[in-house]
């Protein structure tokens, strides 16, 4: 089993985690998502300079914050629509969990020092913190860096990646889902090894209540 992503709590310790590894002077907050019918997927920044063209306001850039199981969390370059007069941020941008169902909300770290060149060509890398100490962990998360870095190192942005490219880039996926997936494996039988009660948050740390997930 892979861990699925989901929406942390502002105030957890994998949050504070988080922030300490950013160096983020400001707190994480809740941003509603609504994205525009012509958003993009993965296409944040072109998503809210349309916003911005259109209604005015600026764009606030930061990371997405997004946590996997109890193993690791994760910040995500990102920018969200500011309306301007204390109104509140907006992300544009469309977002799918792991089970595939929508995201309405996200966990969003401003960034005032942060900037964005709209001619660059790499995909800057997102920044993983482990939560545990575990060798496997770590290997996967260098695998996905890896993995970014190889994506990078083909120039240009409209350049179909090579077929070699994509073999070597899915290989760094698997590799890594499968290292994430051999942690998880001990910790599934959760039903007879733990008492929980159906409306607490699933051991699991996929966010969604006990009931919902391994208590189904």
């Amino acid at each position: 089993m892979v861990p699925r992503p989901f929406v942390p709590k502002s105030d957890s310790d994998a949050v504070q985690k988080l922030r300490l590894a950013l160096g983020a002077e400001k707190p994480a907050v809740k941003v509603r998502v609504s994205g525009d019918p012509e958003a993009l997927k993965q296409d944040c920044y072109v998503n809210v300079r349309h916003r911005v063209e259109r209604e005015g306001g600026r764009m606030q850039l930061g990371w997405a914050v997004w946590q996997h199981s109890h193993l690791y969390i994760e910040a995500e370059p990102h920018a969200v629509f500011d309306p301007g007069k204390g109104g509140p941020w907006i992300d544009c941008t469309p977002h799918e969990l792991g089970d595939g169902s929508r995201c309405y909300e996200i966990l969003f770290i401003p960034n005032d020092n942060a900037s964005y060149d709209f001619d660059t060509t790499d995909v800057p890398d997102n920044i993983r913190v482990p939560l545990v100490d575990d060798p496997s962990v770590a290997e996967a998360l260098r695998l996905f860096s890896e993995r970014t870095a190889l994506m990078n190192s083909v120039p240009g942005i409209d350049v179909p990646l090579p077929l070699d490219v994509k073999v070597k880039m899915e290989t760094l996926k698997v590799r890594a889902s499968m290292l994430l997936a051999g942690v998880m494996q001990p910790s599934t039988p959760l039903r007879s090894k733990q008492k929980v009660g159906r409306n607490d948050p699933c051991p699991c740390g996929s966010g969604k209540k006990y009931k919902k997930c391994h208590g189904a």
